[in-house]
């Protein structure tokens, strides 16, 4: 039978840190520090913390987004104008392949037309290879 191995160094600082901390009393841990400003302060560096961890996961999701697209071709606008997108997402509304929002074109900026142009023709291709297998 195998004995348990001992912790590294880390995990015994980290253990006699926690030790310490549980001995103290209250006014030893606040330093004579008002609790409440003390409870602020953690909540704000939280706060910022996850503020931080949201930033950061939206840098990720970006980068995927734009590998992913770029891995399918999709970054390409410049094949399509905005008219032609326009077009296609008012035949689109009436396709029962398509599901979209009720709204007017018009009120779409060139950008998003042709992002949604480009959307609906990666789900055409899906769907097609889909169809395919």
């Amino acid at each position: 039978m195998s004995q348990p191995k001992d912790k590294d160094p880390l995990g015994k600082l980290l253990d006699g840190y926690l030790a310490d901390l549980m001995d103290m009393s209250a006014e030893d841990v606040l330093a004579g520090e008002d609790p409440k400003a003390v409870k602020a302060s953690g909540l704000k560096m939280l706060d910022a913390a996850k503020a931080e961890a949201g930033r950061r996961k939206l840098a990720i999701a970006r980068a995927q987004m734009a590998a992913r697209a770029s891995s399918t071709g999709t970054t390409d606008t410049g094949s399509v104008s905005a008219a032609e997108a326009r077009a296609f997402l008012r035949a689109a509304a009436n396709d029962p392949l398509f599901t979209l929002a009720a709204r007017k074109l018009e009120e779409l900026t060139d950008e998003e037309a042709i992002r949604m142009y480009l959307q609906l023709q990666q789900v055409k291709a899906s769907r097609s290879d889909a169809e395919g297998d």
